[in-house]
């Protein structure tokens, strides 16, 4: 690095006394993703340092990646160990905010700099080290919003995204292809919508898209096969209130045009997740894989163990190592029951229970990685 010397010229000032810059970004790049915060503190190099592509590249060689998983979580009312500053709600966890948990540490924490009011039941979906939160009810009045909040994880800065064109909340929302896509849902009139848009998150900006041939109302959202195409699983119309279809769509970003799906529909409550380009579902008895609609679905994994049936939401990790599902322990209640999480090994096809501390044992509406 360079700072100004005297006579208007350059002079080196390295990174770490002593040791040569590219050493010194390997040495920093191996900090714990929770004291990056702090890292960026120390100087204007470091700083520098750790905003720069390299830096990444760098936690790449080094095997210093770590998969972060975020929830747009409810608090836990069982967990009531005292407020802190900020919080809102019983205990230490608020009404509804954002949590992380570091699938590599194993360690928890609330979102630093999160807005201070989240809408609820807003959703989140990421798209390289961005996490957008869209969308969900006015905490107040409970009608939907089109609020955008982005957080760069890498920096862990916020910043106010442009507001969807349309607002809205139960609606699918996934990555696909670069983009934010959200589609379907329901109005403050609680009409089911067939509208669509895609977000770019380097630009923010929103892109509006034909409308899907149908409302689809807490319709599932995912990207599959190269990751590039958006699929909008299920939901129901205005006039079938919770009569859940059984096919889906997906975008064409080509042609611009929507595509239908037929009986690609598992069980209602059945939580969908893409892993390596293939459409998953956790519901019933089993994992199952959708192998096109000639074939339907098969099993490919055991269901995970004490994982109450209808309450789950799954991501995956790793570029498809793993699988995170967040739900109910069975037998303590539904969305106001205890919460945990699984994590399953898709090479050796098992399961591992990660029971929380009990401020973030509380109901999760949304979740999305992140490779930091």
């Amino acid at each position: 690095m360079r700072s100004p010397r005297g006579g208007g010229g350059l002079e080196h000032v390295d990174l770490i006394p002593g040791i040569p810059d590219d050493v010194a970004v390997d040495c920093l790049a191996r900090v714990p993703h929770a004291s990056h915060r702090a890292m960026r503190r120390v100087c204007r190099g470091w700083r520098s340092a750790a905003a720069a592509p390299a830096f990444a590249s760098a936690r790449a060689a080094a095997g210093a990646n770590e998969d972060l998983v975020y929830l747009m979580q409810f608090g836990n009312p069982s967990a009531d160990d005292g407020p802190k500053d900020g919080d809102e709600g019983p205990g230490n966890a608020p009404a509804y905010g954002v949590a992380v948990y570091n699938v590599t540490t194993g360690e928890w924490r609330r979102e630093l700099g999160a807005p201070p009011v989240v809408p609820v039941f807003a959703q989140c979906a990421a798209v390289g080290t961005r996490l957008a939160v869209l969308g969900g009810w006015d905490p107040l009045t409970f009608e939907p919003v089109a609020d955008v909040h982005v957080l760069d994880a890498a920096t862990g800065r916020w910043r106010r995204g442009a507001p969807m064109r349309s607002a809205r909340s139960f609606f699918a929302c996934a990555e696909a292809g670069g983009r934010i896509y959200v589609a379907g849902g329901h109005d403050k009139h609680k009409n089911a919508l067939k509208t669509a848009e895609a977000y770019d998150a380097e630009a923010d900006a929103w892109d509006p898209l034909p409308d899907m041939s149908e409302e689809r109302d807490e319709c599932d959202g995912m990207a599959t096969v190269a990751g590039d195409r958006f699929l909008a699983v299920s939901g129901y119309r205005t006039a079938r209130q919770g009569g859940f279809e059984r096919d889906a769509e997906w975008f064409d970003p080509a042609a611009r045009a929507w595509r239908r799906l037929e009986r690609v529909r598992a069980p209602p409550s059945a939580a969908h997740v893409v892993v390596r380009g293939r459409v998953w579902c956790i519901e019933g008895n089993a994992v199952m894989e959708w192998m096109g609609t000639r074939r339907g679905w098969r099993e490919v994994g055991p269901y995970p163990p004490g994982l109450k049936a209808g309450t789950a939401r799954a991501v995956c990790v790793g570029g498809g190592e793993k699988v995170v599902v967040t739900g109910a322990l069975d037998g303590v209640g539904g969305c106001g029951g205890r919460h945990a999480l699984w994590v399953f090994d898709v090479t050796s096809k098992s399961w591992t229970v990660v029971p929380p501390p009990p401020e973030f044992a509380g109901f999760v509406f949304s979740v999305a990685s992140v490779r930091i």
